[in-house]
This record gives structure tokens, sequence and C-alpha cells, in this order.
């Protein structure tokens, strides 16, 4: 099996928006062993799955007007929040964060960095 392990840096910036969904480190799993020109196809056939950074960061900013409603674990290396944007979980549940292995509260205008993961209950 072919692994990438999370080699690009994900910078996203959100102004005025509404996101809703995981944004994640991942590591990029190929469903073949070996890829030569016999299948050169299998390139971008790739199964992605969530797990914290290694390489690069991902990087989240929440300018002003924006809210992110986290459906499922995340992981990211820098979280900055405007102070009129939000994080929040899906309808009837809870979002909670670590950085660097320590419960933090999620608060408007606040930056933070570091092994983020953000999960839902």
């Amino acid at each position: 099996m072919i692994t990438i392990v999370q080699e690009i840096r994900a910078d996203l910036v959100f102004e005025d928006s509404t996101v809703q969904g995981v944004i994640s480190a991942t590591e990029a799993k190929h469903r073949v062993d070996t890829i030569d020109s016999s299948n050169f196809y299998e390139l971008g056939q790739v199964t992605n799955t969530v797990r914290p950074a290694v390489n690069n960061g991902v990087i989240v900013q929440l300018n002003s007007g924006s809210t992110w409603a986290v459906t499922g674990t995340s992981h990211l290396t820098r979280l900055t929040l405007a102070a009129d944007a939000a994080v929040r979980a899906a309808s009837g549940k809870s979002v909670a964060m670590t950085a660097d292995g320590t419960q933090t509260a999620i608060e408007a205008g606040g930056a933070y960095s570091g092994a983020i993961v953000l999960t839902v209950g």
C-alpha cells in the first residue's frame, strides 16, 4: 500500500462564510501497492483518513462574520477567530478542543496553535 502523510500545507481563510464539516490533516492511501504505466489512473484513487498533522500545517482562519460548524474530529495546527467569528457543532451537539493535549475553551477573538484537536460530542 502506498501511503502519503500530509505533504501539503493547508491555509484556509474564511471571510463572512459559513462552513460545515471536518477540516483536518489526513493520511492518504492508494488502493493498490504499486503504480506504473499500466495503472497510472490509480494515482487519483486515494482514501483520506483524518489524523494529526505530521509534516506541514493545517491552518484555519475565521475572519469577520464566519462560522464553522464542526461535524467530526478535526486536526489543525493553528486556529484563529475574529471577534465575531464562531466555532460550533452541528445542531444538538457540542464541540470541544484540546491544544497540545490541554482542554481549551474556544473563544471569539482567540488564536490557538500547536496540536489542535476538535471533537464533537
